[in-house]
């Protein structure tokens, strides 16, 4: 797994031994995804929160290409954690262990141009999450297994897109549009 483009292009993220239970999205998908958030926003200076962030790699995306900081939140965010100071972009990220609903809840800043969520692939709480994460001005993009369907908030729906058995979802819950295009 690397890092895609900007100024820590082509450098390698430090990965987990591979487990039935991890499912770190592939630098296809990543580059895909970043490509279509790129015609949207500005990476300049934003801030970014990648949830269920296990290496980091989302918003270690989002730093190389420019953005001013990242919160990681997982329940385990050694990973994400020793890649920030592998990087030498530490100073730029701030790493929370939590669980995501919780870390969205208890924030009280609504500070997150977008925010990232990749949870597993039997998660089963996306209607809270994505309740959890329509409570930001922000653009959420949530990584999950293709064909699932989400009753909330199908209106803010930006944009959908197939990758084999991952699926991307991007929900535009900012309330100014014009401000980052």
């Amino acid at each position: 797994m690397r890092i895609i483009s900007g100024h820590l292009g082509s450098r390698r993220l430090k990965s987990p031994p591979e487990t039935i239970y991890l499912r770190p999205t592939t630098d296809m998908v990543r580059e895909s995804l970043f490509n279509m958030l790129s015609n949207r926003i500005s990476f300049s200076g934003i801030t970014a929160a990648d949830l269920f962030c296990g290496t980091g790699s989302f918003g270690f995306e989002c730093i190389s290409r420019g953005a001013e900081s990242c919160v990681f939140v997982d329940k385990n965010t050694g990973y994400a954690l020793s890649n920030g100071e592998m990087l030498g972009v530490k100073d730029k990220c701030i790493f929370i262990k939590s669980d995501a609903i919780k870390f969205l809840s208890d924030v009280t800043e609504n500070k997150f141009n977008i925010i990232f969520a990749d949870p597993p692939y039997i998660y089963e709480k996306y209607e809270k999450l994505i309740e959890a994460a329509s409570k930001y001005d922000t653009l959420f993009v949530l990584e999950h297994k293709s064909g699932e369907r989400f009753a909330s908030h199908r209106e803010k729906i930006l944009l959908q897109k197939k990758h084999g058995i991952t699926e991307i979802t991007i929900f535009d819950f900012r309330k100014n549009k014009n401000d980052e295009e």
